[in-house]
């Protein structure tokens, strides 16, 4: 009976974040998705909150690997391209992660964003009001695009 009860106990102290936490793994696992770029994803997700400064950092560190580096580029570029306007929480916090990386990662960054510079400015056009009537695109307003 003991085992019931402690397994009833964790049960209960499960969170949906906890939930939310373990399907993401799972989704990762399913589809093949590399530890650098699952990073970034988590770096970009949807939840109200910022990244966390730990992880923002091992993703910049991730960038002096070259094979890490042709992860991490590709999937910030994704979120931008790949989201629709009611999203744009995740791709205001793929604007924060570049900026991160440009700040504290490789050299490389630099020259890659440069090199999707069009793709970067095109957020200049970003806009998107919510069911509030709030213009959500004022957060993306970078002064670097």
């Amino acid at each position: 009976m003991d085992r019931l009860e402690s397994l009833g106990t964790a049960l209960s102290q499960i969170t949906m974040y906890d939930i939310k936490s373990m399907y993401n793994q799972a989704k990762n696992v399913v589809l093949n998705v590399s530890e650098m770029e699952a990073k970034v994803r988590e770096a970009t997700n949807d939840e109200p909150w910022g990244a966390s400064s730990t992880l923002m950092q091992e993703i910049a560190q991730g960038t002096f690997n070259f094979q890490n580096f042709n992860e991490i580029m590709p999937c910030i570029y994704g979120r931008f391209m790949e989201k629709e306007a009611k999203q744009w929480r995740q791709i205001y916090k793929a604007l924060q992660l570049l900026e991160y990386l440009v700040k504290n990662g490789s050299e490389r960054v630099v020259d890659d964003a440069r090199s999707h510079v069009a793709t970067i400015k095109m957020l200049r056009n970003f806009y998107y009001i919510d069911d509030k009537g709030k213009d959500q695109g004022l957060n993306g307003q970078y002064p670097f695009i």
